[in-house]
């Protein structure tokens, strides 16, 4: 038998970590809405088009742009529980990873395509490979840049770009790519053939996408988005990254990398990669996942000999380190896909169980809370649910949203917000400014303490029959 090469060897060993961020415990309060609305469409045979969740905004127009990402949630969680679910997000991390290994390709040396890859990974395991239809994006995203390296066919950007965009509203990130690549390319005094005819592929298979439930609309979803500036300015992935966190921290490494790949090896086609994808990262964070995948080939042309060792030779060495590798891939697989599939330790959970346990019906009693304890609801009770707000940033009406950000941001009227929308209990963060507002008002009263959360009734209010008055 054939021994692999060291970097087929060193690449399933690096995937090893792709696998374990992958099968991290789900605890993402988007993805809790995605796989309520996936148990929803499978259930009910259809997309739907109008808000089924919340009080604020009944029926209001609701375009669900990642609904097939919700249907494979739902199916897999019919097939296999919340073992299958993490089973798929493992899945898809390891995938993106096998991209981003083979966009290193051009970096001969073993030592190069390590660090790279390293780099790579340690930006993902910072929370941007989290249990979102991105991971479905980021695949996707990476199929295209292989196909404008010419390491993959052009053809199957088709069905590429038709299941992106009913998966992810990231998609124009592609034609962006392979725009800025054209010219890049033209720039330098090359013939873009092979990025032009990926292009095109990729915009046919974005336009047949429009092929679906939600029709041509699907493709308007992220203009319609990028329109509610003054919202998504209030929305943390949408904010400029702060580079607190380790991850952070090593996409500016990646970014000064980067840089010096820039100076060792000139080029407008990777010039203005960075230039431009490095400016939409430092504009929201939600993009530092998508640079940090595109830098890829910039990095590897850049120290394409650099190192003794070289990916292509076939030591002894590999096959133990192969064999070892996938080893490692099934003992993580048995030891982390048993016990607990939901990590819930940041959410009030104890108590929304407290308000359960006492018959409190929230389809009566209305419960204000911030967005992620909207996305808790909707996994909990799905339709039933009847929530305040959630992550949906983009369907719920203006004046709600408003409401909401000033509650978010503790300004005055904050108890007018709740005198409008008739609310008898709010479960707030106890080190919010709303918290401590509530707290003084002779009008409310604390219900139940958490360590990190604080349940509050309004004086008079009847909640149930086991909580007759506040």
């Amino acid at each position: 038998m054939t021994r692999p090469s060291l970097g087929s060897a060193a690449g399933v060993a690096l995937a090893v970590l792709a696998l374990r961020i992958g099968l991290g415990r789900l605890n993402d309060n988007s993805f809790f809405t995605h796989l309520a609305t996936g148990r929803l469409i499978l259930d009910a045979g259809d997309v739907p088009t109008a808000d089924p969740y919340s009080f604020t905004a009944p029926g209001a127009d609701w375009v669900v742009q990642s609904w097939l990402a919700s249907v494979a949630y739902g199916a897999v969680e019919d097939l296999a529980g919340g073992a299958g679910l993490r089973a798929l997000m493992a899945a898809l991390t390891v995938a993106v990873f096998a991209v981003v290994w083979r966009l290193s390709r051009p970096a001969q040396g073993l030592l190069v395509r390590l660090a790279i890859g390293a780099l790579v990974l340690g930006v993902a395991a910072g929370g941007y490979w989290a249990e979102r239809p991105l991971l479905f994006g980021l695949l996707a995203l990476g199929l295209t840049v292989l196909a404008a390296e010419d390491g993959l066919g052009p053809r199957w950007l088709l069905p590429v770009g038709s299941l992106w965009v009913n998966t992810h509203g990231s998609f124009p990130l592609g034609i962006v790519y392979l725009v800025v690549v054209i010219v890049g390319r033209r720039l330098d005094g090359e013939a873009p053939a092979i990025e032009v005819r990926a292009l095109a592929w990729l915009a046919g298979g974005v336009a047949a996408g429009a092929i679906g439930p939600l029709g041509p609309r699907i493709l308007l979803f992220p203009l319609e988005l990028l329109q509610r500036q003054d919202l998504l300015s209030h929305v943390v992935e949408w904010q400029a990254p702060p580079f607190r966190s380790v991850g952070d921290r090593l996409f500016l490494l990646q970014v000064m990398v980067a840089l010096l790949a820039l100076v060792r090896r000139p080029r407008y086609r990777d010039g203005l990669v960075v230039a431009v994808f490095l400016a939409a990262a430092l504009l929201g964070s939600r993009n530092v996942a998508v640079a940090s995948l595109v830098f890829v080939p910039v990095l590897a042309r850049a120290w394409p000999e650099v190192g003794s060792l070289r990916s292509d030779d076939r030591s002894p060495a590999s096959r133990i380190v192969g064999v070892a590798a996938a080893a490692l891939f099934v003992g993580l697989l048995a030891g982390q896909l048993g016990g607990r599939h939901f990590e819930l330790s940041g959410y009030p959970v104890a108590s929304l169980d407290y308000l359960e346990d006492r018959r409190v019906d929230l389809t009566d009693v209305r419960l204000g809370a911030p967005e992620r304890v909207g996305n808790l609801l909707e996994l909990r009770d799905g339709p039933r649910a009847e929530v305040f707000y959630d992550d949906r940033f983009d369907m719920y009406p203006e004046d709600v949203s408003d409401d909401v950000v000033r509650l978010l941001a503790g300004r005055p009227g904050s108890l007018e917000v709740l005198d409008r929308f008739d609310l008898d209990l709010v479960l707030w963060p106890r080190n919010a400014s709303v918290a401590t507002i509530l707290d003084a008002s002779p009008a409310w009263r604390v219900l139940r303490r958490e360590p990190d959360w604080l349940l509050f009734c309004r004086e008079g209010a009847a909640l149930g029959p086991e909580l007759p008055v506040c």
